[in-house]
């Protein structure tokens, strides 16, 4: 599985983190395993749900879910969206 990140917004409009690739085959197995559930589509799917008043003022996440033999899966959330152990592990990679 691949992840990519890549970010909107923030100070001035301006990008505050360069857009990632993250290949879950090249982490080690703990990392490999948050993330893998951390970016789930259940994982997803949840974070769209939650409600986000002033999202259109904050740093949002393009992220791009690929997997090999499946369609991408792409979602744009707002960081409020996002919990703070998974925004950990973006910056962690």
């Amino acid at each position: 599985m691949i992840i990519e990140i890549a970010t909107e917004g923030g100070f001035g409009g301006i990008a505050a983190i360069p857009p990632k690739r993250i290949d879950l085959e090249r982490q080690p197995a703990d990392l490999r395993q948050a993330l893998a559930s951390a970016f789930a589509p259940a994982a997803l799917t949840r974070m769209e749900a939650v409600s986000c008043p002033g999202c259109p003022d904050r740093l949002s996440y393009r992220i791009t879910i690929i997997e090999s033999g499946q369609a991408r899966h792409c979602v744009t959330l707002s960081e409020s969206q996002i919990p703070l152990d998974t925004l950990d592990l973006i910056d962690r990679v």
